[in-house]
């Protein structure tokens, strides 16, 4: 998985809010020891801010983000993508006369993606990418991939580099877009994915 930029203002707000929730949660461990009166072993160091924050931060990233209702009162923006989506793609290559088998799996965190396009000759792999929340005719993920041919390809076809642009729509279970290859195949198609597989 890899890093991915978004125009969504949650990525200012969420880290402050985690932070908040830290300071706090250090004064309830502290206070809670004095009423205990538990004396913490000078070599056990009882969570910091910061560990607290760390903690926090990672299960946000991890899982949090997923929970509808976090969705819902607008803290988070991003859309879960995660899960299985098939589809087709058209091709320059044949003049966009047939349709060819595709499926999407996208594995993702608040802040990381992976964008896996697998086909009958082929398998690509994201290497950046960028989320676009705030466009009026849906939200967008754009990538940059890189495109490893199976063993049992043509001899024609080889490793090379490209671009996907894909736009949500249907409440979120359906993509479409078109892709761009690099020089050495100078290829450009279109794209269409419907999830059938949605992981929370």
């Amino acid at each position: 998985m890899h890093h991915y930029a978004t125009d969504s203002n949650e990525r200012k707000l969420v880290p402050v809010l985690l932070a908040i929730v830290s300071i706090l949660a250090s004064w309830a461990l502290y206070n809670a020891l004095g009423v205990l009166q538990l004396a913490i072993p000078w070599w056990f160091d009882a969570p910091s801010v910061m560990g607290f924050y760390g903690l926090f931060y990672s299960i946000f990233d991890r899982r949090l983000w997923r929970i509808p209702i976090i969705q819902k009162i607008g803290l988070v923006n991003l859309p879960n993508l995660n899960g299985n989506w098939e589809g087709y793609l058209l091709s320059s290559f044949d003049e966009h006369s047939t349709k060819y088998d595709a499926r999407i799996e996208i594995i993702q965190s608040w802040t990381r993606i992976s964008i896996i396009l697998r086909t009958e000759n082929s398998e690509s792999h994201s290497i950046i990418a960028t989320l676009t929340t705030e466009n009026p005719g849906g939200i967008i993920l754009s990538y940059a991939y890189l495109n490893e041919p199976k063993a049992n390809a043509k001899k024609t076809m080889h490793i090379h580099r490209g671009t996907a642009w894909l736009t949500l729509v249907k409440s979120g279970e359906m993509f479409e877009g078109e892709y761009y290859t690099g020089r050495d195949r100078q290829n450009y198609g279109s794209l269409h994915f419907e999830r059938f597989q949605k992981k929370i």
